[in-house]
Order: structure tokens, then sequence, then C-alpha cells
């Protein structure tokens, strides 16, 4: 009976082993795979920026001839256009400036992500930059009747940033709010949260971490007063090539290229920040760009 014993002890012993043995060998299997596949992913990722970067550059060149022999045509280099081109010219213009645009943003976006963006700091004054890049935009807001008001404490700090990505972030929301209020106003308006309220101002403080390491932060909203947005697609708009119903709303006007949000949270993480947006179907939306007050990193 003693040796019955010893021997399945033996066996539970030695089957224990053979488990444990087993169970390390598909371990490093599968951290193996793992591995392999985030190799993959990760030349992948190179590829595709790559591809990106070398197509926008290669249709920039027949699209500057685009545009160049379109302003030919409408300043009559090749004499007056005939009443009836006016308007196919107009359409080529608009048609290549919108190409133009997504040749840009993919350009920008293949640079990004390629880490190939730098941030090159220097103070600013917030209130006198919104009112400068506001003006810029004036004419879009004149065309929809739309009402704008900035609200920008003078009393603001002043913040240390790459002015050239900020200026093309607050382009990018003020467009969007352009785009999807048809009617009302939109307002730009900033404030200090200081260290540790920042949670107060946003209910997605699990899916940013940079923002809850606290520290004093300089709020950059605009506000307006259109479509909105569904709260399951609030993530969603920040997605590469993501156009949330845009071909549902059977409104050619508001389809673009899916990449400005995606971009400009790229920027604002690259200056150090981050973007988060309040919003619901048919009550507006608030985008809000998170700038630090300390002094800035060169690179995201």
């Amino acid at each position: 009976m003693t040796a019955l014993l010893i021997a399945l002890g033996v066996c539970v012993v030695g089957g224990m082993l053979l488990w444990e043995r087993a169970q390390r060998r598909r371990l490093r299997d599968r951290s193996a795979e793992l591995e392999h596949l985030s190799f993959e992913l990760a030349r992948a990722n190179r590829a595709k920026s790559e591809f990106l970067a070398n197509v926008s550059h290669e249709l920039r060149t027949p699209l500057a001839a685009i545009v160049g022999f379109v302003d030919l045509l409408r300043d009559g280099a090749y004499g007056p256009l005939d009443p009836r081109m006016v308007g196919p010219v107009d359409r080529i213009q608009a048609s290549s400036a919108h190409l133009q645009t997504l040749v840009d943003q993919i350009l920008d976006l293949a640079r990004l992500s390629a880490g190939r963006l730098d941030a090159q700091a220097e103070p600013i004054s917030l209130r006198a930059f919104v009112i400068d890049v506001a003006s810029e935009v004036e004419p879009l807001l004149l065309g929809k009747g739309l009402a704008l008001t900035v609200q920008v404490p003078a009393t603001l700090p002043r913040l240390r940033t790459d002015p050239t990505h900020l200026r093309q972030i607050l382009v990018n929301l003020l467009g969007n709010a352009v785009k999807f209020t048809p009617a009302g106003r939109i307002t730009v308006r900033a404030s200090l949260v200081a260290d540790g309220a920042v949670g107060a101002m946003t209910r997605t403080m699990a899916q940013r971490p940079l923002l809850a390491a606290g520290g004093d932060w300089v709020a950059l909203q605009v506000v307006d007063t259109g479509i909105g947005i569904a709260e399951k697609d609030h993530e969603r708009i920040f997605g590469e090539f993501e156009q949330v119903e845009a071909g549902s709303r059977g409104d050619s006007e508001r389809r673009g290229t899916g990449l400005g949000l995606a971009i400009t949270r790229r920027l604002a993480r690259l200056l150090g920040g981050d973007i988060t947006v309040e919003s619901a179907l048919g009550a507006g939306a608030t985008f809000t760009c998170w700038l630090p007050v300390e002094q800035l990193s060169a690179k995201n």
C-alpha cells in the first residue's frame, strides 16, 4: 500500500512537472508570437506613413498646376471668360481647394505618425492670438450668418507654446464649428484651470492620463450651437478618416476629409495637452484644447 501511494505521488509530481513545462513552452511561444505581431504592426505603420507622405508629395505638383491654371483663367490671362464658363471654373477652383486641403492633411498626418513634426515653443499672449485667428475665419461665419464671440481674458498667463500648431488647432476647431452650425453663434473662450480642478470640466479623465497628471492648464474652448454629437461618437470623431453619419445626412457641405479632428488632437498632444469634447445631439458642442501653463517639451 505504501509503495502504491509513493508511485501515485511520483506520477502526480511528474504530471505537474510536465504540465508546468508545457505551460512555460506555451507562454514562450505566445510571447514570441506577440513580439512578431508587434514588429509587423510597427512595420505596417511605418509603411503606411511613408506611403501617405509619398503620395501627398506626388499629388502636390499636378495639383499646384491645376490651381495655377484656374487662377490664370479667372484673371483673364487667356482672354475674358464666357459667362457660361464662370460657373464651371468656380467649381474647378472649389474642388481643387478641397483636394489641396485633403493632401495637406494627409501629409500632416504622415509627419505626425512618423514623429517628424516638432513643437517650437515661444511665449504668446493668448487673447491677441485668438483675436487674430478669429479674424481669419470671419468670412466663413459671415457667409452663414453666424455670430462670433471671443471671451479670452487679458489676465491669463502668457503661454509658452508653438504658435503655428496652435493656430492650426484653433482654425480646425472653428472651421468644424462653422460646418456643423446651421444657425446661431460660435464662442471662443479661455480660462485658467488650477491643479486638480481639471476633472470637474471633463467626464473622460480615465482616458486622459496626461491631463490627470496634474499641473495648471489653460482651457481654450470653441463652443457652437450646432447639430451636436451623440455621446457614443465622442471618441470616434477623433479617428482617422472618420465621418460620423456623414453619408446619412445627405449634406455634401458637411462631408470632410475625416482627418481634421484626428490631426487636431495629435497636434494638441504634441504641445503637451489634449482635446476633449462635450456634446449631445441637437445641443451644440464644446471642444476644449488643454494647454499646459508650464514650459513645453519639444516633442510629444
